[in-house]
């Protein structure tokens, strides 16, 4: 069912996350983890040996992203089969083909993700698009960066979130992106609230779970954070947490969640580089 005024969520959201920033747990986090940013930023540049490094670090990652940003949208394919397919010489017979073909897309918008933040791209809604066609491969080419058309009131499976109506996407779009821009809150929060409000909006036909964890990522990047993993599990505990959010107004769990990633992600790489430096002859 569409919900009519998601708007009210999207004008609240600054202050709401400039409330969380404010409480210790959260900004003691904070600052952790612009800690590790900064002490990552003093090891480079990286010579010859820690980029080879980094690069092998960087195509495992990508597999790990690539198996479970498919994984919670109900792919089969196991870590090995995502591998074996990002290698482009494997086609697993037990699996239906999207989701070969959406481990393909989640890949190659990664790859366009990386390249427009590094050119410094502003988020704005043809840059949505853009990633949406290149991700959601395994989609018709009509629906491809594409927003839902009038009558096409998306659900979200097993939750109580309601989407935004068709009319309303773009207004929708607009005003998360123009508020966030204008807000206050810390770099991590506004990720974290453009994530748990695009999720909201729902804007496409289908692929809008991978699609917004690369915009989550094109986010991190701009702000030179290392781009995030968020795990697929049984229990659903990241799609819980977005409806946590999206329902019940509580941004804890899900902001908890993803600073839990990002510190994750910086701590590996300054262990990587470390490791390195220490153990040279």
């Amino acid at each position: 069912m569409a919900d009519p005024e998601p708007s009210k969520s999207i004008q609240a959201l600054s202050e709401e996350l400039l409330a969380l920033e404010e409480e210790r747990e959260t900004a003691e986090r904070l600052r952790r983890i612009d800690a590790l940013k900064d002490q990552a930023h003093t090891l480079e540049p990286l010579d010859g040996v820690e980029d080879m490094a980094l690069a092998d670090y960087d195509r495992d990652w990508l597999v790990r992203y690539t198996y479970n940003s498919n994984a919670i949208e109900g792919s089969t394919l196991t870590l090995e089969d995502t591998s074996l397919v990002l290698e482009g010489e494997f086609v697993p017979s037990d699996s239906p083909a999207r989701y070969v073909f959406a481990a393909r897309g989640i890949a190659d918008g990664m790859a366009y993700v990386r390249e427009y933040a590094k050119d410094g791209r502003k988020l704005d809604e043809e840059l949505i698009r853009r990633i949406h066609e290149v991700t959601a491969l395994d989609l018709q080419p009509f629906a491809r960066g594409t927003f839902r058309p009038y009558g096409h009131l998306a659900r979200i499976t097993a939750t109580r979130v309601k989407t935004a109506d068709p009319l309303e996407i773009r207004d929708d779009l607009r005003s998360l992106i123009d508020g966030l821009d204008g807000s206050d809150a810390h770099p991590l929060l506004k990720a974290a609230g453009f994530h748990a409000m695009f999720e909201n909006i729902h804007p496409f036909m289908d692929g809008n779970g991978r699609t917004g964890r690369q915009l989550l990522n094109f986010i991190l990047l701009g702000h030179g954070y290392r781009p995030v993993v968020i795990k697929y599990d049984a229990d659903r505990a990241y799609a819980r947490s977005l409806e946590a959010w999206q329902v019940d107004g509580d941004p804890a769990s899900f902001c908890s969640t993803l600073l839990d990633c990002v510190e994750q992600e910086e701590r590996a790489f300054t262990d990587l580089v470390e490791g390195l430096r220490r153990n040279r002859p």
